[in-house]
């Protein structure tokens, strides 16, 4: 399963069920909802593997990628560290998404 879902977009929705599912699950589904959208906008897909470019989990040291286009297009990426850019946005969006919810 690694490559599809990003983790940090399934804890954001996850929070989001905490936060509103049993009250008021319609509402934690229209935010969950809201979120993937403004998730995917930002980082331009959902599932790590279109994120990034690789299937993070599976890469344990960037000299496992044996195709030189594939290891500087994992570098240009970012390699491991790109993660580190996706759970802020993630955190970001989904700050922003409660706001717009509860104003």
């Amino acid at each position: 399963m690694a490559g599809e879902v990003c983790g940090a977009a399934c804890g954001a929705a996850l929070a989001i069920g905490l936060l509103y599912g049993e009250e008021q699950p319609e509402a934690a589904t229209h935010l969950a909802e809201q979120f993937m959208h403004r998730f995917t906008e930002r980082n331009r897909a959902v599932r790590c593997i279109d994120i990034v470019g690789f299937n993070i989990g599976s890469v344990s040291t960037e000299f496992e990628i044996n195709n030189p286009k594939d290891f500087f297009l994992f570098l240009a990426r970012g390699g491991k560290r790109a993660c580190n850019r996706v759970v802020r946005n993630s955190v970001e969006v989904l700050f922003e998404t409660l706001k717009d919810w509860e104003s």
